[in-house]
């Protein structure tokens, strides 16, 4: 069951790169739970992190990428490798990396 309680306020950057640094300049800006809440992460803020949208799907696709679905990309954003990494420990440290969702 997901816990509802955490109410963040309105994402507004990205703790990857530095908005005017973005090439196209993000849209929007997303809270992502590091450990999915699919794979009982909790939802609480330490357990959040501001992302654009482009950076969210990079990091869920790294996470995928772990989890032993799909090959690593050669190219990665290290940024974003620390933010999948910590997420991947997590579910390995909870025993969920099975239910680490496929976002992309």
């Amino acid at each position: 069951m997901i816990d509802q309680t955490s109410v963040m306020p309105k994402a507004t950057l990205c703790v990857v790169m530095a908005v005017n640094s973005h090439r196209p300049v993000p849209l929007r800006f997303v809270w992502h739970h590091v450990q999915p809440l699919e794979a009982a992460g909790p939802n609480i803020p330490a357990n959040q992190v501001q992302l654009c949208d482009s950076c969210h799907y990079s990091i869920h696709r790294l996470m995928w990428c772990l989890a032993g679905h799909e090959v690593l990309p050669l190219k990665f954003n290290k940024a974003q490798m620390a933010i999948a990494t910590t997420g991947y420990n997590a579910c390995v440290a909870a025993g969920t990396v099975a239910l680490i969702p496929d976002e992309g």
